[in-house]
């Protein structure tokens, strides 16, 4: 039987029991289910939990994911399975940015729907996997052999924002690793947000991956990492969203 490890972090247990409810819908795989209750603060950081839950999982696909993701089709799980087989190279997930370099114009790559309220398709840009340069952490997948060779960075993320984005800039640098965003008929039932936390670890992966990249970019915005560049940026976006 196929064994997938869904591994999710989660403080409302209604969102994770539609995530589960529609996981027991799924065919053909046998799912090894790592949920991390945090209601009580016990991890301080995404990345923390997640590598701990990565090392409690049984499967040979791990898949990590929001509480907030509802699969809509029974077939979902088995696809990333089999992704995951036959390309173990590669960390893949339902959302990311085509481009390294930001512009007005990036590329969202996605198939799911997303939003609050309804079963809204905010994205509908990609039919085939696509290579990407970041993820959005709502469902990232790789197989196990994969994740052991970069694993969550816990030091720079951490809190609970950019450790897909930073997951996948190392692969980005990492010989023989690949990022994809592949169609996933899954439904993400909130957007993403970025607060102080956020812009700090966001700092933070400008810091660290600065000799390889001039710009970072992810479903949430970007950062330059050049010093001089990022202090203007960081100067635009205190004036721009302080509180009056």
């Amino acid at each position: 039987m196929k064994c997938i490890s869904l591994i999710t972090v989660y403080n409302k247990k209604t969102l994770l029991d539609e995530m589960i409810d529609s996981a027991k819908r799924q065919k053909n795989v046998e799912i090894d289910y790592v949920m991390l209750d945090n209601s009580s603060a016990e991890f301080s950081s995404a990345a923390q939990a997640l590598n701990y839950g990565a090392g409690k999982s049984l499967g040979e696909v791990l898949v990590f994911l929001h509480q907030d993701i509802e699969f809509l089709a029974d077939d979902v799980l088995e696809y990333i399975y089999d992704y995951a087989v036959e390309n173990p190279n590669i960390v893949f997930g339902a959302a990311g940015v085509e481009d390294k370099n930001f512009n007005k114009d990036t590329k969202i790559l996605s198939s799911m729907l997303e939003g609050p309220k309804s079963k809204e398709n905010k994205y509908n840009t990609i039919k085939v996997p696509t290579k990407a340069f970041t993820l959005d952490e709502c469902l990232i997948a790789c197989h196990r052999n994969c994740f052991n060779t970069i694993k969550f960075d816990e030091k720079v993320c951490d809190g609970w924002h950019l450790y897909g984005a930073d997951l996948c800039l190392q692969a980005n640098i990492c010989s023989g690793l690949e990022v994809k965003a592949v169609p996933l008929n899954v439904w993400h039932k909130s957007h993403g947000n970025a607060d102080g936390a956020y812009f700090k670890t966001q700092n933070l992966l400008a810091i660290k991956y600065k000799k390889y990249y001039n710009v970072i970019n992810t479903t949430n915005g970007y950062v330059y990492t050049n010093f001089l560049k990022r202090l203007a940026q960081n100067l635009y976006r205190k004036i721009k969203y302080r509180k009056v």
